[in-house]
């Protein structure tokens, strides 16, 4: 019964409707499967597609909010096509987070190496880092932006944007929406 609502659930979120910037679920899933990686969306907290809007900071090809839990979760994946730019992970990863940090005098990004668990449990990655900064306006309309990026040799790096006003523990419970498969 699980695993039919579960494909339910998950039928309904990847058949809304195609916005015009985004990724269609036929692109995306074309996406993930050359990348052989997986969306996990959140079934709770009335998750729903969002519209991809283009802006000068960094453009991203998907994108999910809640308005309950007012949280928005915006994905960048970039394949490894066999160019240089993915030889380095940590400094594309890195650079990323100071393209999308606010210019504000006050403004600090902080990072963390993801823990071996959570690298290879939860994402199956070979490296993996979370950075915590506030985002330029034109990124998005809100105080934070925690960003985790992950690398897989062979699939390429995931960034993923968690953008919202006021930290929850929910935030910390969306941090696993994607994986690399075997």
């Amino acid at each position: 019964m699980k695993s039919r609502i579960l494909i339910f659930l998950t039928y309904c979120l990847f058949s809304l409707p195609l916005h015009s910037q985004g990724l269609g679920p036929l692109e995306l899933g074309q996406l993930l499967e050359e990348m052989r990686a997986e969306i996990l969306a959140p079934l709770d907290g009335d998750y729903r597609r969002l519209k991809v809007r283009k802006n000068r900071v960094q453009n991203y090809q998907w994108a999910l909010g809640s308005a309950r839990e007012d949280l928005e979760i915006r994905y960048l994946a970039i394949p490894d096509d066999g160019s240089e730019l993915l030889d380095y992970p940590h400094i594309e990863a890195s650079r990323l987070a100071m393209q999308i940090c606010s210019n504000v005098q006050e403004s600090a990004i902080t990072a963390r190496d993801l823990t071996e668990e959570e690298r290879i449990d939860l994402f199956n990655a070979d490296w993996g880092r979370m950075y915590m900064f506030p985002p330029k306006e034109e990124f998005g309309l809100y105080l934070h932006c925690k960003m985790v990026a992950l690398f897989r040799e062979g699939s390429g790096m995931m960034v993923i944007f968690h953008l919202f006003d006021e930290p929850s523990p929910e935030i910390d419970n969306r941090l696993y929406t994607f994986r690399f498969m075997d």
